[in-house]
């Protein structure tokens, strides 16, 4: 469970997209982290599952064994995308195909479970935003924005669809193309660098009074000194 208390060591784990690794045999397959394109492959299959989230909450491994029991084909399915991050594999459906019958096959319901558990906890960027008080900061902004412009209106068009919310914002922001945007970078890290962007508006000491900010000083949820040495204990090769 993500709290704030272990979110520092979340956040590092989130930066160095380190990905779940489990072996069959000799051969070693890792769950990444979704990026855009995953996610949106996954949406259905995970809808189609129809997990019971109350029992989900109360007693995982017990709603993750009964899904096994009856979607077994598709939770391996569901895996077997999560374990590919190449786009030329992900689009091939007989290498999707292949490796969902291989976890099927070799693996027990219980190390299925166990698996889909990994996956369906993995952190989200709501989370981290929720937790780490960027969303409190987009509320405050939002304020800010709205006194500032107090004496005049603007009006915003576009953002309608997730082309113009996320694909061209950071298309537009970063130099990326949207193949990158899309298949290169795990959704959580994309979302998180979009919503935590620093941004600055100027507010004078009238503006300050008027909204009640005595100081301009802000909190910042950094790392510790195990969360750097984590950094530099990996392999980056």
């Amino acid at each position: 469970m993500l709290t704030k208390d272990n979110l520092n060591e979340a956040l590092a784990d989130a930066v160095m997209d380190r990905p779940r690794e489990f072996f069959i045999g000799k051969h070693r397959f890792c769950l990444w982290s979704p990026t855009l394109g995953m996610s949106l492959m996954l949406e259905r299959r995970l809808s189609a599952l129809e997990l019971d989230y109350g029992m989900l909450g109360k007693n995982p491994s017990m709603e993750a064994l009964r899904i096994i029991a009856v979607k077994r084909m598709e939770v391996c399915q569901i895996l077997a995308i999560l374990s590919l991050r190449d786009y030329e594999k992900l689009s091939d459906s007989r290498i999707v195909e292949k490796h969902a019958k291989c976890f099927s096959k070799n693996l027990s319901n219980e190390e299925l479970a166990q698996l889909l558990l990994l996956a369906l906890t993995e952190p989200k960027a709501d989370v981290f935003i929720s937790l780490s008080g960027i969303e409190d900061e987009h509320k405050e902004q939002s304020r800010i924005i709205h006194h500032k412009n107090k004496d005049g209106h603007t009006a915003s068009f576009g953002g309608k669809t997730i082309y113009g919310s996320l694909i061209d914002t950071a298309c537009a922001k970063y130099g990326w193309t949207k193949e990158y945007v899309v298949w290169g970078i795990d959704l959580c890290s994309l979302r998180m660098m979009l919503a935590d962007s620093v941004n600055t508006v100027y507010l004078s000491d009238d503006d300050m009074k008027a909204l009640g900010k005595p100081t301009c000083d802000d909190d910042v949820i950094g790392m510790t000194a195990d969360d750097f040495a984590k950094l530099k204990s990996m392999d980056w090769n």
